[in-house]
């Protein structure tokens, strides 16, 4: 299975490659990709089970224990991986913070020699456009480092054997 846990923008932030394997009458385990394909020797072009034969309805029946387990997983990374991300939204959104302060600071220094009436003016239709400016910046940054509660899980092949 593969499972993806995407931010706002829907851009992908965490993939995880999982295969959910048990034996029979035990429940779901996980194991990353390469260790099992390493495990079960498959190779690209070999089909060890080409659908012959195959246990069908059992394969359908166990996919909703299957998928819950993955489920269950990507939520536990989401949510370390979420508390990550928020640790560098925060110190992201703290730069910004600093750096408005100082555009504006620099905007007065260039504004201090001018006449009251017109520096008043400058300053505050400059001001606006560094506030507009950084608030749509802010809210890009949310946007592209927040996830999104829900992962997506999809599985890509069932095998038995």
């Amino acid at each position: 299975m593969m499972g993806l846990v995407p931010n706002r923008k829907g851009q992908p932030l965490l993939v995880e490659w999982q295969v959910a394997c048990r034996l029979p009458g035990q429940p779901f385990t996980l194991e990353p990709y390469d260790a099992f394909i390493h495990r079960a020797g498959l190779q690209a072009g070999q089909l060890p089970n080409q659908g012959l034969n195959s246990p069908l309805q059992d394969l359908q029946a166990a996919l909703p224990e299957a998928v819950a387990r993955m489920r269950q997983h990507l939520v536990q990374r989401q949510a370390a991986f979420a508390d990550e991300m928020q640790q560098r939204l925060q110190g992201t959104l703290a730069d910004l913070e600093r750096l408005q302060a100082e555009q504006v600071q620099q905007l007065e220094l260039r504004l201090a020699k001018q006449l009251e009436q017109v520096r008043r003016s400058h300053f505050e239709r400059r001001s606006r456009v560094i506030t507009r400016v950084f608030d749509e910046y802010r809210q890009w940054v949310e946007d592209t480092l927040s996830t999104e509660p829900e992962p997506y899980l999809q599985v890509l092949a069932a095998l038995c054997g």
